[in-house]
């Protein structure tokens, strides 16, 4: 983005304002929202009142609804598993990058697994 971009963009959306955003936009943008409120959740008391309303029963549910649609969908593309276990030194912190549907539903699984990484029954072979 040229410097003259960047007073363009809206800073709570991360979007141009005078542009639709694409799927893959609208998604990071709202997750860059949930992210401010959540970090400003544990700084302020005002933040922790922002997310609790955010962050309802309702908003949950719809976000465990959504999921468990996205691993039933990758479930039917019949994820290679074995592909999260090639990663080869390196900076961790970047997905693999999936050759095919097999290896992207693979991928998908494991990036919604993260979350509970600290779960007891989480693999490490299963980190992307």
């Amino acid at each position: 983005m040229a410097r003259g971009q960047y007073e363009r963009v809206d800073i709570d959306s991360g979007l141009e304002p005078d542009l639709e955003p694409n799927l893959e936009e609208f998604l990071l943008a709202r997750i860059a929202e949930d992210k401010r409120i959540a970090t400003d959740a544990a700084a302020t008391g005002e933040g922790a009142s922002r997310y609790a309303t955010r962050f309802g029963p309702d908003r949950i549910l719809s976000e465990c609804t959504a999921k468990r649609r996205l691993i039933l969908a990758c479930r039917e593309a019949r994820p290679d598993l074995h592909f999260l276990g090639r990663r080869t030194g390196g900076v961790a912190d970047f997905p693999l990058s999936p050759r095919d549907p097999h290896q992207l539903a693979a991928l998908s699984l494991a990036l919604l697994a993260l979350p509970y990484a600290d779960h007891h029954d989480y693999r490490p072979e299963w980190r992307p």
